[in-house]
């Protein structure tokens, strides 16, 4: 006889906030007005305790994220965070003070990259375009130096990615039931953040997805998501074309707006047509 324990199986539920209007300009003359994309946060539980990944951005946000959590009725152990992007994690103190048990944690590298959402500067302009809705109290996640953790027995893995749409992004893989939560690697019918990208990092990120679908997933949970749509693992490549039909179409356009109203032509069901999504965020 062996002292293995039969080990109960794991299932996942992906809570979806719709798109937001932002306050301020636009960073260029055409798109739809100032706003922010849906955002997804993705609960892993067993028969008893839970992993929560991504945090959301606002108040109403991780309040409602709560709620939703707390019908679950599971034990939230761990609280991942996929990557610096602050409305990925300016939630977290809301989801801390509801479920105190629970720890945070990202990777060194990701927190290192976080540091600049806590800054004056970054943390004066989220509130401007989100006013009176970012929680008055931002924490941090601790650092976390292990590539694996466990939920009820089954191994949660950290996948670094490097540079995607952001610095040191990271995925979390569930073997057991084949998932990928993969933050901002992936998009799934959302258009993309490519305003910080270059041609070089666009390959990075394109060889990050390759690496993902090597995988072999039976599910992949975008960080940003048409609501409604299946987290299937199509995503993965539809994220490829996406970042290959830029490159090939800022080669050729003849402006911002060219670029801008070719890449709407190729994606006209996809939700978040902003363009600071491909232009940049909004300095101010």
């Amino acid at each position: 006889m062996t002292d293995s324990v039969r080990l109960s199986k794991l299932s996942v539920n992906v809570f979806t906030a719709p798109g937001k209007a932002m306050v301020g300009e636009r960073p260029k003359p055409f798109g739809e007005a100032l706003g922010f994309d849906p955002i997804t946060s993705t609960l892993i539980f067993g028969e008893n305790d839970a992993v929560l990944v991504d945090a959301m951005t606002t108040v109403a946000e991780a309040e409602a994220l709560a709620a939703w959590i707390a019908l679950h009725n599971r034990n939230l152990e761990t609280i991942y965070i996929t990557h610096a992007h602050f409305d990925h994690f300016y939630g977290l103190s809301i989801l801390l003070d509801r479920f105190p048990d629970a720890r945070a944690i990202a990777t060194p590298e990701t927190l290192k990259a976080m540091r600049m959402s806590f800054t004056p500067p970054v943390e004066r302009l989220a509130r401007r375009l989100f006013p009176g809705q970012v929680a008055t109290k931002l924490v941090a996640p601790e650092p976390y130096e292990h590539d694996t953790f466990t939920l009820e027995g089954h191994e949660l893995r950290i996948i670094k990615q490097g540079r995607t749409d952001s610095p040191d992004s990271t995925s979390l893989y569930v073997p057991s039931i084949g998932l990928i939560v993969a933050g901002d690697v992936v998009y799934n019918q959302c258009r993309m953040y490519v305003g910080e990208t270059t041609p070089e990092s666009r390959k990075n990120w394109i060889a990050d997805l390759d690496g993902l679908a090597a995988l072999n997933p039976s599910i992949v949970v975008a960080g940003h998501k048409k609501p409604g749509v299946p987290d299937s693992p199509e995503a993965i490549q539809e994220t490829k074309r996406y970042l290959e039909d830029f490159d090939r179409t800022q080669k050729v356009a003849s402006s911002d707006q060219d670029l801008f109203d070719r890449m709407t032509a190729l994606y006209p069901d996809w939700v978040a047509n902003q363009s600071w999504l491909m232009f940049g965020f909004p300095s101010g």
